[in-house]
């Protein structure tokens, strides 16, 4: 297998991964608390660099999440036959003002709006991976949200990403 595929792996499985409702945040879907953080900083998007564990706009709050998602690039680099010092990009974004799209007739008003998130995966040597995910979301609000019944990703002794 090529090692552009390889990387196209490694980043379908981190943005499966990232879009799933099991990617949480103090219980409650990180995606939806990625668009209250770019409402607030009156941004339409939201990035993290897995390999620096930096986010964009800047948030303490999501430093979990990005530490979840660069140990999960760790993990599917080995398993895909990458060297991490081989990988020179690894950036997560979630575009929260893509381009429209026509909704499903069976979307929900309820759903919120939609989305796009791009993980992009370079490595040295001009290879590189892309995946995207479209959905939709609304900002974060405990009032409306119930909080996931999983064993919060903070507690000790949990070992899964």
């Amino acid at each position: 297998m090529s090692k552009g595929k390889r990387l196209t792996n490694i980043a379908s499985g981190l943005c499966g991964s990232f879009a799933s409702r099991n990617n949480t945040l103090d219980a409650y879907w990180s995606i939806g608390k990625l668009r209250s953080l770019a409402e607030t900083h009156g941004r339409t998007s939201v990035s993290f660099d897995l390999l620096h564990a930096g986010i964009e706009p800047s948030s303490s709050d999501l430093a979990a999440v990005t530490a979840r998602y660069r140990r999960l690039l760790a993990k599917l680099a080995e398993s895909s036959f990458v060297p991490m010092a081989d990988i020179a990009v690894a950036n997560v974004q979630v575009d929260f003002v893509p381009p429209p799209w026509p909704r499903p007739i069976y979307a929900k008003a309820g759903w919120g709006e939609q989305y796009l998130m791009t993980v992009t995966i370079q490595a040295n040597g001009r290879a590189s991976g892309l995946a995207r995910h479209a959905g939709y979301c609304r900002p974060h609000d405990p009032a409306r949200e119930r909080q996931s019944a999983r064993v919060p990703d903070n507690l000790p002794g949990k070992t899964h990403v």
